[in-house]
């Protein structure tokens, strides 16, 4: 047996060779693979083969395109789903207004057959088999609803506002630009309704009183001649430098001729009566108080 360059094996079994070319190797596996059992379904994770479906078309030569319909043409609502709309062109829809949950069962539907439709789904036709794209409740946005403290306005003409209002004492909303200035101003960590306390330090020519949180300060001036303050030290030796009693004359002595009377003064209480004596009997008869005018004694005889 001849070998030639285009042949792909050559086995020789006993006494026998075999051979065989590329082409007829490649015939051989092609004719022989099963697409169900031999090759893996493709995912979104898995190389595989494929099937061609609703809206899709492929060429002898494996080419796979979109099919875009020229236009769309609304035939109406439909509810039979053992017969599909007949005839169909390229390009039309209906609404299912049938029951939720309905199963289309006849095989004109194409790639849509066994499906299952719902109030509100679209069937489209594209020439060639129909489909199925959900409609929900009608297909597309019918209407917004918002939650506090989203305002939703009802709708007209097809159209509706969606706003905020800024948040105040009562109402949530949305943060005005002064209030966010406001709260980047607090300092980290700081809390509502704390007690404050104050701190005292003493200086000598003043004071200064700090409260806590926030390390706000005052500053005390010493008293002067017109204003209130703190006392100032030299100020503090006067004073304990004084006796317990100030105000001027602490006491008075009786000398000759003069008697004090502290215990029923007359006046403010405490202010002292001062009398002289004149002679007389008793316990006063030494006591002699000579007038001012000496003039008097000459004119004794």
């Amino acid at each position: 047996m001849a070998v030639s360059d285009t042949d792909l094996l050559l086995v020789q079994r006993g006494t026998v060779p075999y051979k065989t070319t590329a082409a007829d190797l490649a015939s051989y596996t092609i004719n022989n693979i099963n697409v169900d059992t031999d090759l893996p379904i493709a995912s979104s994770s898995q190389l595989g083969v494929i099937k061609v479906g609703a809206n899709l078309d492929i060429t002898g030569d494996g080419t796979l395109s979109a099919v875009i319909p020229a236009g769309l043409t609304y035939k109406g609502t439909w509810t039979d789903a053992a017969n599909p709309p007949a005839p169909a062109v390229n390009g039309d829809f209906y609404i299912w207004d049938g029951a939720d949950g309905t199963t289309l069962n006849n095989a004109l539907w194409g790639a849509a057959n066994g499906e299952t439709v719902n109030n509100g789904d679209r069937l489209f036709y594209d020439g060639n088999s129909w489909a199925v794209i959900s409609g929900g409740s009608g297909g597309g946005l019918t209407e917004i609803t918002g939650t506090a403290p989203v305002v939703v306005s009802p709708v007209a003409d097809g159209e509706q506002d969606v706003s905020m209002p800024a948040a105040n004492a009562t109402t949530d909303g949305y943060m005005p630009k002064e209030a966010w200035a406001k709260l980047d101003g607090i300092d980290p960590g700081a809390e509502t309704n704390v007690d404050p306390t104050q701190t005292y330090a003493a200086a000598p020519t003043n004071g200064t009183l700090t409260l806590t949180p926030g390390g706000d300060t005052t500053v005390i001036p010493l008293v002067d001649g017109s204003n209130a303050g703190l006392m100032s030290p030299a100020d503090k030796t006067t004073l304990d430098n004084l006796v317990a009693s100030p105000g001027g004359v602490l006491s008075l002595v009786a000398g000759d001729g003069i008697d004090v009377n502290t215990a029923a003064a007359p006046g403010s209480a405490g202010t002292p009566e001062v009398k002289v004596k004149f002679a007389g009997t008793g316990a006063d008869a030494t006591t002699l108080v000579m007038p001012a005018n000496l003039q008097l004694l000459e004119d004794l005889p």
